[in-house]
């Protein structure tokens, strides 16, 4: 004897044995790294201070009105900010695409003619008649979501308008710091070719002490031609600098999104070289918390996590409730004959689909987003320990140039000395024109090291600033809420 169970069973059962999603063993082998088990090294934790955390505007400290415009306007008229903006907006779009998935979609449609049908195809009426071919319909179809599939990929979309946003912060921050690097680049120029000019200076007064004593048969003409060798290649030096000066304020217009003539009008930098290093004191696992990039990457593994969810969702049964309700009317009557009781058609009902049989579309979908999760989460560590990594190298960078230019001062300041005797000497004729070389090019080379370290360190502080992550808020929205990320 045959049992005969209800159909609402037999679909229950359905419903059930596809609710069993089969990924085939396909599983997430990433975990996001733990930023307070990063070893930071010796280096950070002597530099630790009570010094506030960093903000917008930190090069201001350096004291130079023409830099902060500078930045100003690379921030407004620079096209890496509209490119950002543009992804911003453009990612703002997909959410709002991904929103309209859970809400109903109702359409309506008319449609309106007037048609002769055939005597010989249909019987009369119509046949043989000319008549109003009328309908207007509106359609409702909503998928009711059961498993979340809709609503994980709208929140993956919101994830990834966030990461856009710490991208556009990303964007601001190195094009702040593209601006102060070149503005401090072209303030050593600017002391290289006055050390240059110096030094210039310094070759034609002792050609016309050398040539002095030539007329006074005190030098031979060996050393005259000896003194004048330098002057013209010191001269070249002179004309190289003002060629980089004038390369350098072309790359800072162009940073400010404008044309290399207006790097024309810029002035001699009058940066402050006394600008106090510390950190924050909470270093070193907050610190990289809140640093643009690291930020857009953990919104990135957030959206990787929902695209699981999604992928997985699309194993179970699809229910759509579906509704149409229309006015008809063809072949009888006149144009508004449509508008009538007898017109009306309308239907109400349920739509549901069985992931059965795909050929393995399901599980590769589900396996494109477990490595999309690995991806974005192993990103996130790799962005992390390069994090620390730039911030150590700096800080290590910013002591080892602040011995450097101590110990440079100390010897810039001997070679002035010496130089300034050897000069004196060989005026009264007490020393010969070697020491006098010889202490010119320990001057030089003096003076342009410590223009050199003062440069450095001004570049180091800039790129700490940059490593710290700039002025990004710390703020509820700034980072995905939870204390850490994994995959369903």
């Amino acid at each position: 004897m045959m049992i005969r169970l209800p159909s609402f069973l037999v679909l229950t059962g359905v419903l059930m044995l596809s609710a069993c999603a089969n990924t085939d063993g396909i599983v997430s082998r990433s975990s996001m790294l733990d930023a307070h088990s990063v070893a930071t090294g010796n280096g950070v934790r002597a530099m630790l201070a009570d010094a506030q955390w960093p903000q917008d505007g930190w090069w201001s400290r350096w004291g130079d009105p023409q830099l902060d415009q500078l930045v100003s306007r690379a921030v407004a008229g620079n096209p890496e900010m509209g490119i950002a903006q543009a992804r911003l907006d453009q990612a703002d779009a997909i959410a709002r695409i991904a929103g309209a998935a859970q809400a109903p979609d109702v359409s309506a449609s008319g449609e309106f003619s007037r048609r002769r049908f055939s005597a010989y195809a249909n019987p009369s009426p119509p046949g043989g008649y000319t008549v109003w071919n009328n309908a207007v319909g509106l359609d409702l179809i909503y998928e009711l979501d059961l498993w979340g599939k809709n609503r994980a990929t709208l929140e993956g979309a919101l994830d990834a308008v966030q990461a856009a946003a710490a991208d556009a912060r990303e964007a601001q921050l190195l094009l702040e710091a593209s601006v102060v690097r070149g503005y401090v680049d072209l303030s050593l120029q600017y002391e290289l070719h006055d050390i240059a000019s110096e030094t210039l200076a310094r070759e034609q007064r002792i050609v016309d002490i050398m040539e002095r004593r030539a007329r006074a048969g005190l030098a031979s003409r060996l050393e005259l031609s000896e003194a004048r060798t330098p002057v013209a290649a010191t001269r070249a030096q002179v004309k190289q600098f003002e060629r980089q000066i004038a390369l350098a304020r072309n790359q800072l217009a162009v940073l400010t999104g404008e044309g290399p003539g207006a790097g024309e009008q810029l002035a001699r930098p009058g940066l402050r070289l006394d600008v106090p290093v510390a950190l924050p004191a909470t270093l070193p696992a907050e610190l990289v918390g809140h640093r643009p990039d690291i930020v857009a990457q953990r919104w990135r593994v957030e959206a990787a996590a929902r695209g699981i969810k999604a992928a997985k969702a699309d194993f179970y049964p699809n229910i759509d409730l579906i509704a149409s309700a229309s006015l008809a009317s063809a072949a009888f009557g006149g144009f508004f004959t449509f508008v009538n009781n007898n017109a009306i058609d309308h239907s109400f009902g349920a739509a549901i689909s069985l992931p059965l049989f795909d050929g393995g579309l399901r599980k590769g979908r589900y396996g494109v987003a477990v490595a999309g999760y690995d991806l974005a989460v192993d990103t996130y560590n790799q962005t992390v320990l390069a994090a620390f990594q730039s911030v150590a190298d700096q800080v290590i960078s910013l002591r080892s140039l602040a011995e450097q230019q101590a110990a440079v001062e100390t010897s810039l300041q001997s070679a002035q000395e010496a130089f300034g005797y050897a000069e004196k000497g060989y005026r009264i004729g007490m020393t010969d024109y070697l020491n006098v070389l010889a202490t010119q090019t320990e001057l030089l080379r003096a003076q342009q090291s410590l223009a050199l370290a003062r440069a450095a360190r001004l570049d180091a502080w800039a790129q700490l600033m940059t490593a710290l992550g700039g002025g990004i808020e710390t703020g509820p929205s700034a980072v995905p809420q939870g204390a850490s990320v994994h995959a369903p």
